[in-house]
């Protein structure tokens, strides 16, 4: 995370706060109970935990999901949870009588409207290794979002 501001001239303050963050790991579960423990939430084998994200064992995957009668899932088709956010902030203060002051703002939230896929709320990756959608992120936060506001101090 990074964040800065600075006074601009006539008084106008511009700030930004930058959010990055590497992605999440996630397991590759085999889809039924393999240890017949009566959980499904067995690895698929081959695999480890949280393994997904960092040094998933692909081919483990697909030799499980080619033994089920599944195609294989490409690299490529697995969805990254990576995120980068930018906000901003501009803010004039206008004195009026007094101690009375009107100050005006503009808020941008991801403002360089970058596509964050979420995967940490709500079970937004598919980590069923026999789903069609394996590694697929169904989720994610908002796009570009602005407000515009006025608030009087005295």
């Amino acid at each position: 995370m990074a964040s800065g501001s600075v006074l601009l001239p006539y008084d106008v303050t511009l700030g930004a706060v930058w959010t990055v963050r590497s992605q999440l790991p996630w397991s590759a579960l085999a889809g039924r109970d393999l240890n017949n423990d009566s959980f499904n939430t067995d690895l698929v084998p081959g695999t480890t935990r949280n393994s997904g994200s960092r040094d998933l064992n692909l081919t483990a995957v697909n030799a499980y999901r080619a033994a089920n009668g599944l195609p294989p899932i490409a690299d490529s088709a697995i969805d990254s949870s990576a995120l980068s956010v930018a906000d901003m902030r501009v803010s004039k203060s206008i004195r009026l009588q007094g101690t009375m002051k009107l100050e005006l703002l503009l808020q941008v939230f991801n403002f360089m409207n970058t596509r964050n896929l979420q995967d940490q709320y709500g079970g937004g990756r598919v980590n069923n290794a026999l789903s069609t959608n394996f590694g697929r992120i169904f989720t994610a936060r908002p796009m570009a979002q602005g407000e515009v506001a006025a608030k009087l101090v005295w």
